[in-house]
């Protein structure tokens, strides 16, 4: 009878000893899973040069045209140097969208480049330090400045660029997952994000915002306002996306800089992102003058 009883004591204890490794082990997976697991997405490689927006309000210009020049760059592998100044001339004469102030909507100037076959280079129409007042008639050297008529210019010709809006309307995922998603297809997003001048830190590149923030920008109480970029990639460790900025290359890290998943997710709007069809017989095709 002593030796029935040990052996059930014994039985206990090695299930006791077995239940144990089991959890040591579950939680040794979890966790080795959770690292597995984590990731990081850098885009980097695919984007063109740095830009610097300087003093004017053309943040969306440059968001745009640097989706698309990593659009093209990911399909033929050239870097393409996209006219901001064309782009908004185009937006504000050619499909007017608000003459009367320098910025713009991120959407309709990607439906110009969807919409349409052709772009031209910074180099033959190159960025003004100011803006022109498009509620008011050209002066001649303005229009022969955007003449293309009259000019031996490089046009280059694409065919069959796609823009996708990016929506929550079919899908409830917070942004920070939907831009993961985009991301990994190896395709950047334009957003614009509710910024604090205040909270901006130039040096590591970052904005900071937080519901105390907002409320404070709502107040009137701190200077706030939209800001666009284009999110070229994230750490999903640390709950970061990566931007490229228009500031310049000497701002944040190399004129690229990090914003949380959380601001992405309760202070973004109007995210998008753009990729050639394949089914439609994409070409990019520069023509020389």
């Amino acid at each position: 009878m002593a030796i029935g009883v040990e052996s059930l004591y014994t039985g206990v204890i090695v299930k006791l000893l077995v239940t144990r490794l089991l959890l040591t082990l579950g939680l040794l997976c979890s966790f080795f899973l959770e690292m597995a697991l984590a990731k990081q997405v850098d885009l980097r490689p695919l984007q063109t040069e740095v830009k610097d927006q300087k003093r004017r309000d053309t943040c969306a210009y440059f968001a745009v045209s640097a989706l698309i020049e990593s659009t093209i760059k990911g399909f033929t592998g050239q870097d393409y140097d996209i006219s901001e100044e064309y782009e908004i001339y185009r937006h504000k004469v050619q499909s007017p969208w608000r003459p009367e102030v320098e910025f713009g909507n991120t959407y309709q100037l990607l439906l110009n480049f969807s919409n349409g076959n052709n772009l031209y280079l910074e180099k033959d129409l190159p960025y003004q330090e100011s803006s022109l007042d498009f509620t008011k008639p050209f002066t001649p050297e303005q229009t022969s400045f955007f003449d293309l008529r009259q000019q031996q210019v490089t046009r280059v010709d694409y065919r069959s660029i796609r823009t996708k809006i990016i929506t929550q309307m079919w899908v409830r995922k917070p942004w920070s997952e939907l831009f993961i998603q985009e991301l990994d297809a190896k395709r950047p997003v334009v957003v614009t994000l509710k910024v604090s001048l205040s909270h901006i830190n130039d040096q590591k590149g970052t904005f900071t915002f937080s519901p105390q923030i907002n409320a404070d920008c709502d107040s009137g109480k701190i200077n706030c306002g939209g800001h666009a970029v284009l999110i070229v990639g994230y750490d999903d460790e640390q709950k970061v996306f990566m931007f490229k900025n228009s500031w310049g290359p000497k701002w944040g890290n190399q004129g690229y800089g990090f914003v949380t998943f959380d601001h992405v997710d309760g202070y973004s709007d109007q995210p998008l992102t753009a990729y050639f069809d394949k089914l439609t017989g994409p070409m990019v095709r520069v023509t020389e003058p």
